[in-house]
C-alpha cells in the first residue's frame, strides 16, 4: 500500500468516527451554542468543511505545479479562517451542513489522488494536509463533542 493510499484509509477511518459522533448529535444540540460561548456543533462541522476545501484547493494547485497557498489570508491565521468557515454555516440545518462536509471530503480525496506519490513522503506537504484538515482534526473535534455531550 502506498503512503497516499494509507493516508486516504486513515482519513476515511477518522471521518467515519467523526461522522458517527455528528450523527448522534440531536438537531437541537447541533444548534446549541456551547464552544467558547459562540460556536455550535454546526460551526465545528462547517469549519472542518472549510479546511478540507482549502487544502483540496491547495492540492489542486500543487498538481498544476503551483504553490498550495495563494490567499491574501495565510493559512497560519487559523482563527481568521475558522471564523470565515464558521460563518458559512449561518442559517443552515444539520442535514445541509453534513452534506457539505461529506462533499468536501470527497473533493479533498479527489484532489489527493491527482497528486504524484512523491508529494506524500514524510517531509512533504501531502501528509501534513491530511493530518491538519482531517485525520487529527476529526479526532480533535469528535473528542470535543463527545466530552461536551457527556458533561451535559
Amino acid at each position: 500500500m502506498s503512503e497516499k493510499e494509507r493516508l486516504i484509509e486513515s482519513l476515511d477511518l477518522a471521518y467515519r468516527d467523526f461522522g458517527s459522533v455528528l450523527e448522534q448529535v440531536e438537531d437541537y444540540e447541533f444548534l446549541k451554542v456551547w464552544l467558547g460561548g459562540r460556536w455550535r456543533v454546526r460551526e465545528i462541522a462547517a469549519h472542518c468543511t472549510g479546511w478540507l476545501g482549502q487544502f483540496a484547493a491547495g492540492m489542486q494547485r500543487m498538481a498544476r505545479g503551483e504553490k498550495p497557498e495563494t490567499h491574501e489570508i495565510p493559512w497560519t491565521e487559523v482563527d481568521r479562517w475558522n471564523e470565515i468557515f464558521a460563518g458559512h454555516a449561518q442559517g443552515k440545518r444539520k442535514a445541509e451542513v453534513l452534506h457539505e462536509l461529506n462533499q468536501a471530503l470527497v473533493s479533498f480525496k479527489e484532489a489527493a489522488v491527482r497528486l504524484p506519490e512523491d508529494r506524500f513522503t514524510e517531509a512533504k506537504t501531502g501528509p501534513k494536509m491530511f493530518d491538519l484538515a482531517g485525520i487529527t482534526h476529526f479526532k480533535e473535534h469528535g473528542d470535543m463533542i463527545r466530552a461536551w455531550r457527556a458533561g451535559r
